[in-house]
């Protein structure tokens, strides 16, 4: 599927140039989607960064979010924990809250993954200009990197909006499950009171989505 928007946008960039010709800003809006799609697929195939998470920090919002599904759904919390410690910190360390949502599948399965994920776009940190399903997709990564922040590659978000109404969404996010993701996308739905039709396309690192509504 990369390969192919990367070929697309090649084709955009240099077959419409010859035929009708592109003004200097289209010319370099297509030249940067073209370099953001050749240089994600060299991340996901391991050309580019390595992934590191020991120094990376989470917005506490995301994990204030995990304690509130915990007490609406009277869940237990898989480990000891001193919230006081949220209170009064606005980034946590990202590999603990990995530790969490890992704990919090191990003690209930996948789907509570999906639910997190759901519930996230309610308590994360998140532009109020954004009044859409499709502002919020198309920005989906600059929101992701208000909720976390690394000298080092994280993950990125990285979508393709050609077509009207229909979205490929590409995550490249390890720490972050398909499932994860999926519900994400589905709380976006809900957050801006939209219908998606959601076909996951692929699983790893994240996933890749087809998004049509």
């Amino acid at each position: 599927m990369i390969k192919n928007i990367i070929e697309f946008k090649r084709n955009q960039l240099y077959e419409t140039i010859g035929l009708v010709g592109l003004s200097a800003e289209e010319t370099l809006t297509i030249s940067q989607e073209l370099e953001r799609f050749m240089n994600y697929h060299a991340k996901i195939n391991g050309t580019l960064h390595n992934m590191q998470t020991n120094q990376a920090k989470i917005h506490v919002n995301v994990l204030l979010n995990i304690f509130q599904l915990i007490s609406d759904e009277k869940l237990n919390l898989p480990f000891e924990l001193n919230k006081q410690v949220l209170k009064k910190a606005q980034w946590i360390n990202f590999d603990f809250a990995h530790t969490l949502l890992h704990a919090m599948v191990e003690y209930y399965g996948p789907e509570i993954e999906e639910f997190i994920g759901e519930s996230t776009p309610i308590h994360a940190v998140f532009p109020k200009e954004i009044q859409s399903v499709h502002e919020a997709l198309k920005h989906l990564d600059f929101i992701f990197h208000l909720n976390h922040k690394s000298p080092d590659y994280i993950g990125e978000y990285l979508p393709f909006m050609d077509i009207k109404n229909e979205a490929v969404l590409f995550c490249h996010t390890p720490n972050y499950s398909s499932a994860f993701n999926h519900g994400l996308i589905q709380g976006l739905s809900k957050k801006f009171n939209q219908s998606l039709n959601v076909k996951i396309l692929d699983k790893s690192n994240g996933g890749q989505f087809k998004i049509v509504g």
